[in-house]
């Protein structure tokens, strides 16, 4: 099973007191899967004959917002310095698509009406290739996706309609919807209800729900919707004031985020930039348990000083987020500087660590991703004012050091495929 997620950052930041896509990536239980990035070629290939093997998708995103437009492309291996779009698949995307994997194709979906979400492949030379597409009329952007299987996948789409539709991923057609009347219906006076992130366990699929008025949160509270999968019916709907604004992250999977142990992690940001009394946390929902865990809360804003926005978890059990810098210019508009740094946390403990040494402050707008590579290499994306790159972190050495730049605009999209 895998689950996956959308974001559209340089929207989603308007988004989150003011407007309304969301996209970006992810992959199984915000643990993808560790790949060599130097795959073994073959001793003597024919490149007449044999196919070219793809191991990580990448999308990149250029031009000035709204004009904007999104490259997808497939990528033997890391090996390089610079990387540009000239063997990229152009897709028109108004504040840039971002890719997520699954099953080795990349998926994403543009904003704008009808939501669309849009599935690639690899051709035996390598290129890009749209394979099919799926429309929901009446809705404008798909918002979170989750893999069940080659065959079952669900999907929630937002703004004007919001739903949680059913679809086949390999044939890319909708086969069902699962009613959220129960979730609507909960208060009357939010004019937009949005479904970001969600996590599967033990037939139940926990999805984070945000409830605004005017763009503005409904209250202090943060709400995750437990569904039945076997029946495809919203069992209950878990709130907790200790946080605010399931609103996911920087990225995809970070805003809810499975432990080894079984042990779900639910990030809000919290609702003290909109004038409320919640701070940026951390809840979680036990192994074997459908409820927080009226026992733990992590107080991210305490632990680190400022607002935080996601939880990313590594397979190393390392555990990070992406801290705001000046919380006046949290939307990086005031400034036109970058405001966000990645920060280390130790969420069994509840404390920050410190902001992971050897990367720029970045700009959040442009999305913040985390991929586990070698042992215990992590790769960070950073967009700043000079350029846009991925750096290296060595676990061993706490430190990092540049990997490539991209020249063909920010990265928001890096997955491994397998």
């Amino acid at each position: 099973m895998k689950k996956v997620i959308f974001k559209n950052w340089q929207l989603v930041l308007i988004l989150v007191f003011a407007s309304v896509s969301l996209i970006s990536c992810g992959s199984d239980d915000n643990e993808p899967p560790m790949v060599d990035s130097t795959p073994t070629p073959d001793p003597t290939p024919d490149p007449i004959s044999d196919p070219v093997v793809i191991n990580f998708g990448l999308s990149t995103v250029g031009g000035a917002f709204p004009n904007q437009t999104t490259y997808v492309q497939g990528l033997t291996d890391l090996d390089f310095t610079t990387i540009g779009n000239n063997q990229a698949t152009e897709l028109a995307a108004n504040g840039g698509a971002g890719t997520v994997s699954y099953n080795k194709a990349l998926y994403t979906s543009p904003f704008g009406a009808p939501a669309t979400l849009v599935k690639y492949v690899f051709d035996d030379d390598g290129n890009t290739v749209e394979e099919e597409r799926i429309v929901v009329p009446g809705a404008n952007v798909f918002s979170t996706l989750y893999f069940e299987s080659e065959t079952v996948a669900y999907g929630s789409v937002a703004g004007g309609i919001s739903k949680l539709i059913v679809f086949n991923p390999t044939t890319m057609r909708i086969t069902g919807e699962v009613s959220l009347n129960s979730v609507t219906s909960r208060f009357p006076e939010a004019t937009r209800t949005y479904y970001l992130d969600m996590m599967e366990r033990d037939d139940k699929l926990f999805m984070g729900v945000h409830y605004e008025n005017n763009f503005v949160p409904v209250n202090d509270s943060a709400y995750v919707a437990v569904i039945d999968l076997n029946s495809r019916t919203v069992e209950k709907i878990l709130s907790d004031n200790r946080t605010g604004m399931v609103f996911g992250g920087q990225a995809a999977n970070t805003g809810m985020v499975k432990a080894e142990n079984g042990d779900i992690y639910v990030q809000g940001l919290g609702t003290t930039l909109s004038g409320g009394a919640s701070p940026s946390g951390l809840l979680k929902i036990a192994n074997g348990q459908t409820d927080f865990d009226s026992d733990y809360f992590m107080d991210m804003e305490a632990a680190t000083g400022n607002v935080c926005y996601g939880v990313n978890l590594m397979p190393s059990g390392r555990a990070f987020t992406s801290k705001v810098e000046d919380e006046n210019d949290f939307f990086e508009f005031q400034t036109g500087e970058p405001q966000f740094t990645y920060y280390e946390i130790d969420i069994l403990n509840g404390t920050g660590i410190g902001a992971v040494p050897g990367l720029p402050t970045t700009y959040g707008s442009r999305g913040m991703i985390i991929r586990p590579l070698d042992g215990e290499e992590l790769l960070f994306t950073n967009a700043t004012n000079d350029e846009n790159a991925v750096y290296s972190f060595d676990g061993a050495t706490n430190s990092a050091s540049k990997k490539f730049v991209s020249t063909g605009g920010y990265i928001n999209g890096l997955e491994t495929l397998n």
